[in-house]
């Protein structure tokens, strides 16, 4: 069955789901289901070998295909819709084209050459959509890990929180099975982007989440904006986007939550960039968790995923030192990095990148680094 597309088949008439899937099974990995709710199961269980495409009947006593393939396509967007039915209904295959549901409509009795070309044209939208959304994930994240990597030798612990952020929604959106976590993981990076318009001073007191005043407060609020009016210009990064326009300040009022409209994935990022800027600040990462559920405003499951997911990792038995020649692409900094003449070169909680080792052995061989090279090691 490895590497053939998998097509679930859904008819309450069993000896039709036999006639399926003997046409089907030499091309392809057959699931067949009898009911509906146990197709949905089937469809939503299958993560590590996804349904391709999903056949079903139109009219059974429980559900009606339509009502499936409505479910379906929120379970599995990818998943390419198939409609069979045993009658010429119009209307029905009219309401299924117009809520999106189907690829296809055809009718019973089908015959196998069609049916088999059907689905093998079901199967490639399917192969062509995903090929298209990892492509484009993968384009996007790449580029802005390069963008990001480069302005961080700019602004180095501006550019160490967005790290920060990007891996603990990583580990968070794992932790939840958030889809597209890519785009909640791409708005915690660009979601620092404004802060570059900011003075030396501001960027410093930001690094914990605290206005030293009210100029501080308002340049903070104003920072989504900033990073919105940089993403409007990179295409199909609407929903990023979304993400952005909604963070407050990690300083607001504890009980003001986001407003109504936000989208699910603006509360797991504005959980972590609050859950960051406690623990940065020197507040135990359980404390710090245990400030976000006393708010009351992130959900239990949020609040427990975020536990789970862990932050700064800071005991000193986790803490190496390592000279300029062991340092190694994927090493995580314990502290900063200075340059001999008091320069900051990398913050702390970065991930040594191609680029900052050359830029730590260019110092190195030239003006010389302050100290010794701290690095997580658990």
């Amino acid at each position: 069955m490895e590497g053939r597309p998998r097509v679930l088949c859904l008819d309450d008439e069993p000896y039709v789901l036999d006639g399926l899937r003997r046409y089907l099974r030499v091309d392809y990995d057959v699931l067949t289901a009898t009911q509906p709710q146990e197709a949905l199961e089937l469809l939503a269980a299958a993560e590590q070998a996804p349904v391709a495409v999903v056949v079903s009947d139109l009219r059974m006593p429980q559900m009606t295909g339509v009502d499936v393939l409505e479910r379906a396509r929120q379970i599995s967007p990818d998943t390419t819709r198939v409609l069979l039915t045993g009658d010429a209904d119009v209307h029905g295959a009219v309401n299924a084209i117009n809520h999106g549901s189907v690829f296809r409509f055809m009718l019973k009795p089908c015959p196998p050459e069609d049916l088999k070309a059907t689905v093998a044209a079901a199967a490639e939208q399917n192969r062509l959509v995903r090929a298209e959304r990892e492509l484009l994930e993968a384009t996007l994240k790449g580029c802005v890990e390069a963008l990001m990597d480069t302005l961080g030798m700019a602004q180095p612990a501006l550019f160490s929180r967005a790290g920060r952020l990007q891996r603990l929604a990583q580990r968070l959106c794992r932790r939840l099975e958030v889809p597209d976590a890519w785009q909640i993981e791409i708005a915690a990076q660009m979601g620092e982007i404004g802060a570059i318009t900011l003075p030396p001073e501001t960027l410093a007191r930001m690094e914990g989440g605290v206005p030293a005043n009210a100029a501080d407060a308002e340049m903070l609020a104003r920072l989504p904006q900033l990073a919105d009016n940089v993403l409007s210009r990179i295409p199909r990064l609407e929903a990023v986007r979304e993400i952005v326009r909604h963070q407050m300040p990690t300083d607001r009022s504890p009980m003001s939550p986001l407003r109504p409209d936000a989208p699910a994935g603006a509360w797991i990022l504005q959980a972590v960039r609050e859950y960051d800027a406690l623990v940065w600040r020197g507040m135990p990462p359980d404390l710090a968790v245990a400030t976000l559920s006393a708010r009351k405003i992130f959900t239990p499951d949020l609040v427990r995923a975020l536990a789970e997911a862990g932050g700064m990792r800071v005991p000193r038995e986790a803490v190496r030192e390592v000279g300029i020649d062991d340092l190694t692409i994927g090493h995580e900094l314990a502290d900063d990095v200075y340059s001999a003449k008091g320069m900051l070169l990398v913050s702390r909680g970065q991930i040594i990148t191609e680029r900052l080792l050359v830029r730590l052995r260019n110092y190195e061989m030239t003006t010389g680094l302050k100290s010794s090279i701290l690095i997580v090691d658990l």
